[in-house]
């Protein structure tokens, strides 16, 4: 088709593994193609669904192709929406698109609701302690004990009763490497990431189904007849346990104490291993900056004692940033101009084409021809004179000094004013555990946004 026309493919848009009912926004070549439809003149589609499963998307996408001035044709459905005839049958293909959807989420809900009521599994996620299997006495799956999960239930069960720490209990089994309920879980060949927390232990032994009990998906509740709760699998706890474990649970969720006010370092101090913000933590008495990285890859405990750091930092900045002013942080607007400059020249050559046809032919009709022409082109040469220049933030040099200032300020408005510009004290390890080690030589200070004050480079 494009050839008979004389149309040249400049580029091919496609979403994989996307679906059709996905607003324009979520589907990355949709969204990239709409934002860049002012530089091609016809948008080619093989069928109207293609573009959107929804009457309000694929309106938006119309309106984009009319707002850029482009055609939208459809090779298999045979129209374009340069005529009336195919706007209409474009609208009513959509129609038929967006009802063929939703007639497809029904049949779904649908079936999955058939799943359940025959026992079966309607997909999702499984509780830890059962694992999908074939269905041997039909077709689907069903969900039975998994063997795998239940030595790691019993565990817990038991380091819970005996009064050890959730917390505690999952830093274990993450450095065993056990899999994680979302990682063991899961259905897919290469799950994300995921890590034990108290949170998820919590979940695991407080699910109903370590008692052989099924949750009822629309209303939550455990499912039952006229004898009680009904059993669906072996229990893995007894009534005793379960209860038990949940009232320890329950019971370590005690009010938080107020929070201490952050130190005004917090967000500077970063670890030299990891690149993650350092916590503050009391250590013999004494204030310390720690960190042992994250909990799905933790590393050797990096710490320094907090003043020794403060002291060293401070001095590090009065050293090299002696003459440093107090720098302000600005928003620079974007100036683009190019939707002015199209306007521009459009309506010019509406003038042009105006006259041409005769439209300005008296006396009078000619000078307003010739100042409305004058302006516009006079406008139109500033415009495509002016750069494009893009919005961002600027740094601009205030009058007072930086010292002056810093003796004024609070901490929490020293700490504030360094991650806004950007300075940060990188921590590292000591060459070996408890080595004592001066901060300076342990410790590097990056001005971010400051140095072009630093008095030591221009030295």
């Amino acid at each position: 088709m494009r050839n008979g026309r004389g149309w040249t493919v400049l580029r091919v848009f496609q979403d994989s593994n996307v679906s059709g009912g996905e607003p324009p926004g979520e589907r990355p070549a949709l969204r990239e193609l709409c934002e860049n439809l002012s530089h091609y003149d016809v948008l080619l589609t093989w069928r109207a669904d293609r573009i959107a499963r929804s009457l309000i998307h694929f309106s938006s996408v119309i309106e984009a192709c009319d707002t850029a001035g482009v055609r939208l044709v459809a090779i298999e459905d045979g129209w374009d929406m340069s005529t009336p005839h195919g706007r209409f049958a474009a609208n009513v293909l959509a129609s038929f698109a967006q009802f063929e959807r939703e007639l497809g989420r029904e049949r779904t809900v649908s079936s999955q609701n058939h799943l359940r009521k025959t026992g079966r599994w309607a997909g999702g996620r499984v509780p830890y302690g059962l694992r999908p299997t074939p269905n041997t006495e039909g077709r689907g799956k069903i969900r039975i004990r998994d063997d795998r999960a239940e030595p790691i239930v019993r565990e817990l069960a038991e380091r819970i009763i005996a009064g050890e720490a959730p917390t505690r209990i999952a830093a274990d089994l993450q450095a065993r490497g056990v899999p994680a309920p979302r990682v063991h879980n899961s259905t897919r060949p290469d799950p994300a990431p995921s890590a034990w927390t108290h949170k998820s232990i919590k979940i695991v032994m407080t699910s109903q189904t370590l008692l052989g009990h099924k949750i009822e998906h629309r209303t939550g509740k455990v499912i039952c007849d006229n004898a009680g709760p009904v059993k669906f699998w072996p229990p893995m706890l007894t009534q005793e346990e379960f209860a038990r474990i949940a009232q320890i649970i329950e019971d370590g969720y005690r009010p938080r104490r107020p929070n201490r006010p952050s130190h005004w370092l917090h967000g500077v101090v970063i670890c030299g291993v990891c690149g993650r913000n350092m916590k503050r933590s009391q250590s013999s008495g004494a204030e310390t900056f720690r960190c042992l990285g994250p909990l799905t890859e933790p590393h050797r405990s990096v710490s320094i004692k907090g003043d020794l750091l403060e002291g060293w930092f401070v001095a590090e900045l009065r050293e090299r940033l002696r003459n440093a002013p107090v720098v302000e942080h600005t928003y620079r607007a974007e100036v683009d101009l190019s939707d002015e400059i199209r306007r521009l020249r459009t309506y010019v050559a509406e003038l042009l084409d105006d006259r041409r046809a005769g439209v300005f032919s008296t006396p009078e009709a000619v000078e307003v021809f010739r100042n409305e022409y004058r302006l516009a082109s006079t406008r139109l040469e500033a415009c495509e004179r002016q750069p494009h220049k893009p919005g961002g933030w600027e740094m601009r040099a205030a009058a007072q000094s930086m010292w002056d200032a810093w003796n004024v300020w609070c901490p929490e408005e020293r700490g504030s004013y360094l991650v806004g510009c950007q300075v940060r004290a990188v921590v590292s390890s000591p060459p070996r555990p408890r080595a004592r080690v001066e901060a300076a030589d342990r410790c590097v200070c990056d001005l971010g946004n400051l140095i072009v004050f630093d008095g030591a480079r221009s030295e």
